[in-house]
């Protein structure tokens, strides 16, 4: 289970900005009093209304005082012809101008009223389904009905009410119901399958969004990414719609993080994968960043990388001189660096002759860590040729080296091929990459 908040500030400000839907639609004064349409000699003529002569007088001197602004009177006239309306015309009519009333008189209450008694009469236009379900939707939703919210948002939309808000709403009466079922924090078992029903929903909100005004873009995807991870959705489509909406660097880290947390059983070596993603994709945010980074790659293991490491958080301004755990680190690196660099050209001939595939991999580890990215990436597909024991690291050895040179076809070939534990990582590879591509730019060297 995952506690996740309701609503938070930017969404809020969002739905309560659409609230206001214009409900004035004009009741023609005559409109009950024709019962029928003329036209042109030998055409067909329009069907009559069912009214009777008791709903049509009485409604008629509802109509008249509603024109005249007597609104205490139309009311009462307007119950009159309520008390004997039958037929669906008459019902219609009824909800029509006891919605008109209501907006008159600034009665919510009353609207709502009028609303629900046309739309129950089944004579609603198409352009009122989609106003008049709307609204009651909205007036739901924020009342934190989300059962009422969902069954008229779902028919709001079903008539084509599906502007990106309309699509958010909608979604959002979904997490709303299953949350409170929840308990009011959190999403369970029980209740999953409730707001996963939601998120395609939100995905066509921010994908409208995107492509129009990206007003909310950033903050719809987020909650999606969220609400995906509480319901062990596949939240990649989410992750990938958050990294299209923040034009900064803060939803890669907070989707590298999330899938760290995802998967607390990664080893080192695994969430190291994670670590030069969010390096590469320019993430690194603070010193804790830094510091899980070199306790993946392990300072004497790595020292070129690590050094390179430290180097860019000073420039960076995040770390500092004095900080005592990254001047241990620097001295270890600088201490290792030397038999490393000296040892590693006959690790790379050993790698292409009869070296095992173990050495080969850690050879092809090593290049990549001291940005030699071609040469990492042959000696990873040779150790895959050898057999490697953990297949697993040298595809996303070979695919790390691969995006690090831009060859971002071959990168997600190779990915497509990572299963197990690091399934995920190769998946915010891919997304890295797909991030990429459309941009057409040529990603920064790891």
């Amino acid at each position: 289970m995952r506690r996740i908040s309701r609503f938070n500030m930017a969404l809020m400000l969002a739905l309560a900005g659409t609230t206001a839907v214009s409900l004035a639609l004009p009741v023609d004064g005559a409109f009950a009093q024709r019962t029928e349409k003329k036209g042109k000699k030998g055409k067909d003529e329009a069907p009559q209304m069912e009214l009777s002569a008791e709903f049509r007088n009485a409604f008629s001197a509802a109509q008249t005082a509603f024109g005249a602004s007597d609104f205490v009177t139309a009311e009462a006239k307007l119950n009159e012809a309520a008390a004997v309306a039958a037929s669906a015309d008459e019902k219609y009519l009824t909800g029509k101008l006891t919605l008109q009333i209501g907006l008159k008189k600034n009665d919510e209450a009353m609207q709502m009223k009028g609303i629900e008694q046309a739309l129950a009469s089944g004579k609603s236009t198409d352009a009122e389904k989609k106003t008049f379900n709307s609204f009651i939707g909205e007036k739901a939703l924020l009342k934190n009905d989300f059962a009422r919210a969902r069954q008229y948002l779902t028919a709001a939309v079903e008539a084509g009410q599906n502007g990106p808000v309309n699509l958010f709403q909608l979604a959002e009466a979904h997490f709303g119901e299953a949350i409170a079922k929840s308990g009011g924090r959190s999403i369970d078992a029980t209740n999953a399958p409730i707001a996963a029903a939601g998120l395609p929903y939100l995905q066509r909100a921010v994908e409208a969004d995107l492509a129009g005004t990206k007003q909310y873009s950033a903050s719809w995807a987020k909650r999606g990414f969220q609400i995906a991870r509480a319901t062990k959705t596949d939240s990649s489509v989410f992750a990938n719609l958050l990294l299209r909406a923040d034009a900064g660097k803060g939803a890669w880290h907070e989707v590298v993080q999330a899938v760290q947390a995802d998967n607390r059983n990664f080893t080192s070596e695994q969430n190291l994968d994670a670590m030069r993603l969010l390096r590469m994709a320019g993430g690194m945010t603070s010193a804790s960043d830094y510091q899980e980074y070199i306790e993946a790659a392990g300072a004497a293991r790595r020292p070129t990388e690590v050094i390179a490491l430290i180097e860019e958080g000073k420039a960076a301004g995040i770390i500092t001189d004095g900080n005592a755990y990254f001047k241990d680190a620097l001295a270890t690196a600088s201490g290792a660096r030397g038999e490393y660099v000296a040892t590693l050209p006959e690790s790379v001939r050993d790698s292409r002759g009869k070296a095992t595939a173990t050495v080969t991999l850690a050879t092809a580890d090593a290049l990549l860590a001291n940005k030699q990215y071609a040469e990492a990436e042959e000696l990873a597909g040779i150790a895959v040729t050898k057999g490697a024991t953990d297949k697993e690291r040298a595809l996303m050895v070979q695919a790390i080296a691969q995006v690090a040179q831009g060859k971002y076809e071959p990168a997600r070939q190779t990915l497509a091929g990572v299963t197990g534990v690091r399934a995920p990582l190769a998946k915010l590879w891919t997304l890295y990459i797909d991030q990429k591509a459309g941009a057409g730019a040529t990603a920064p060297a790891a």
